[in-house]
């Protein structure tokens, strides 16, 4: 299958068409965002890469078998005019109707935000449509009257779908347009029970269970994985902190850093805001998500506003105190004191101790080469933060392995990376509905 992307940022499309195992090859992808093209480049390879669909030779690119673009959202109005490419010209729609016109694709996917269909009292979009379609196509499968006489003729369909629907728990609406160069009927993926809530995704431990079982210690412990973990910037090894029970299959280890927790001063300010939002009646309050909520829609800006998300979570303060008898509970699958968690309790305090009285949480055994006598005590903190910028990648539904691919791009740019980008999985689902009989 040969695709090609424009406005590519990270590769949401080719990402999708990796996990769902389609054999594919990318002629070319386009982007002008150079952070979003470094990113792009380290995790897909593309015959060719441009930076502008404004300066591209379409006449170059082989015959696609799949064209994905989600372009921006531009005025302009048909209204007495009638001049169908003319009507679009300057507008960075034209460009993309330009190539599909040069091309042919067999099958086009188009995303954008939702108000696209009431921009510009709903002209913008119905001369989209238009374009589009006219010349001998359809819409949502019915004849429909042509307006222009230089109209594409593609079979369209669209819809709204909402990232929510299609297995991730973010509230995202964006239109899809589907055009097929040959007619055929298509309807669009059906909504599916949410079973992750926004808890699911965080870096945190979501349940508040320190420790590891004696089967995750095993798991991580094996020859394969080394007792290999990382955090955001660093790999280290031989170390082993209680603090988390969700190990990725790769043995990874993540830490939510401080600076993605609110300053005192923060949620003093975020909460005057409310106060004066909810005074005037609007609806643009800060409002803290549970673990249980979904998320709101990732905006691409890394400065954090009150309408972000921001959660409140369980954030562990440590204090190192030395056994009685001056020794460390060492991470070893024969030492049964190490495993045998289902004794812990906490006190009054919130630290967490064992019934013998013993400090219950693992050390490492060797950091920096030198070894530890100290447990540690753990006081649990209800803090608020924001997400950060793994958890928007998963809530684009990127994997973990390919978020860590990434290299030397600041939080900045992988915030703006994760919310310019299309959901991989609602994309999944959109391919499994055009390709249910491809052959791989």
């Amino acid at each position: 299958m040969k695709v090609g992307t424009d406005f590519s940022g990270i590769g949401a499309p080719e990402m999708a068409l990796k996990y769902l195992g389609i054999d594919f090859e990318s002629l070319f992808a386009c982007e002008i965002d150079k952070y979003a093209r470094q990113s792009f480049g380290q995790l897909h390879k593309p015959k060719k890469f441009y930076n502008d669909i404004t300066t591209r030779n379409h006449k170059e690119v082989e015959q696609l078998d799949l064209y994905v673009a989600g372009f921006p959202c531009q005025s302009f109005s048909m209204a007495g005019k009638r001049k169908g490419f003319e009507e679009a010209r300057g507008t960075l729609f034209f460009n993309v109707a330009e190539f599909i016109q040069i091309n042919q694709p067999k099958v086009f996917v188009l995303e954008n935000v939702k108000g696209l269909l009431s921009h510009d009292k709903g002209n913008t979009f119905q001369t989209i449509v238009d374009i589009l379609s006219n010349g001998g196509g359809t819409q949502n499968g019915q004849i429909s009257l042509d307006v222009f006489e230089d109209g594409l003729g593609y079979h369209i369909y669209w819809q709204v779908l909402n990232t929510k629907d299609y297995g991730i728990p973010q509230n995202r609406e964006r239109i899809f347009i589907l055009g097929f160069k040959d007619f055929r009927e298509f309807s669009f993926p059906k909504p599916i029970e949410l079973k992750l809530r926004l808890g699911d995704m965080l870096q945190d431990n979501t349940k508040s269970k320190y420790c590891l079982s004696e089967n995750s210690i095993k798991r991580i412990c094996n020859s394969r994985n080394k007792t290999k973990f990382k955090n955001q910037d660093s790999e280290y090894s031989g170390c082993l902190v209680a603090g988390y029970n969700k190990i990725p299959s790769d043995g990874t280890y993540i830490e939510v850093k401080d600076k993605y927790y609110l300053s005192d001063k923060l949620i003093q300010s975020f909460t005057k805001h409310k106060e004066r939002h909810t005074e005037k009646g609007t609806g643009f309050k800060w409002e803290v998500k549970k673990k249980d909520d979904v998320a709101n829609c990732l905006r691409a800006n890394a400065s954090l506003c009150p309408t972000d998300n921001t959660i409140e979570v369980s954030k562990e303060v440590r204090t190192d105190e030395a056994k009685n008898d001056g020794t460390s509970y060492c991470l070893d699958t024969s030492n049964t004191q190490a495993i045998e968690w289902v004794a812990d309790y906490r006190n009054d305090e919130g630290l967490r101790i064992r019934k013998d009285g013993n400090a219950p949480c693992l050390a490492a055994c060797k950091t920096g080469g030198e070894d530890l006598t100290k447990n540690t005590l753990i006081k649990k903190q209800n803090k608020i933060r924001r997400l950060t910028p793994l958890e928007c990648w998963r809530l684009q539904g990127f994997k973990d392995e390919d978020f860590f691919s990434v290299k030397d791009v600041s939080d900045t740019q992988l915030y703006k990376q994760a919310g310019n980008s299309i959901t991989v999985n609602v994309l999944m689902e959109l391919f499994k509905k055009i390709y249910a009989n491809y052959n791989k």
